[in-house]
């Protein structure tokens, strides 16, 4: 093989490779902003995040000593971030919307307190998300460590 064989190669590896290497980039630097974004929420509420997931664009945090619970998404439309005192909560329960076809539409948390309206926290919806990840996972991870706090 001769040098310039060799250089289009090399050209030809680093301009397929490039665009995944950019996009791992500045999904890592998202994430890592979620993340401090949530902290500093959490600090404005006087908790401390103990234990925390994030997915896609949204991540959801815990403060168990100060039963307090964090939940953030993005879309296109607005960004929404909630703080939620969970001392009041009954129970918590995962709401799959499922199409005629049994394929997930959306994946909900819905959080039912004792003296006020239930909040519903969004983890999956297919408009927004064609591909479902760990959002299964992720959603009966917290149920189960949401009910064991009631």
């Amino acid at each position: 093989m001769d040098s310039t064989s060799l250089t289009i190669g090399i050209i030809l590896l680093i301009v397929c490779v490039l665009p995944f290497i950019l996009f791992s980039v500045n999904n890592s630097k998202k994430r890592k902003k979620r993340i401090q974004n949530l902290i500093k929420k959490a600090q404005e509420n006087n908790a401390t995040i103990q234990e925390k997931d994030d997915w896609n664009q949204s991540i959801i945090g815990i403060d168990k000593t100060n039963k307090m619970l964090f939940f953030s998404k993005k879309s296109e439309e607005f960004d929404k971030f909630i703080s939620i005192n969970i001392s009041e909560l009954l129970k918590c329960r995962i709401e799959r919307t499922e199409n005629k076809h049994n394929v997930l539409e959306k994946l909900e948390l819905e959080l039912t307190f004792a003296s006020r309206p239930t909040i519903v926290l969004e983890f999956f919806n297919k408009d927004e998300t064609r591909l479902i990840l760990n959002e299964i996972e992720i959603i009966q991870k917290w149920q189960t460590l949401l009910n064991k706090i009631t």
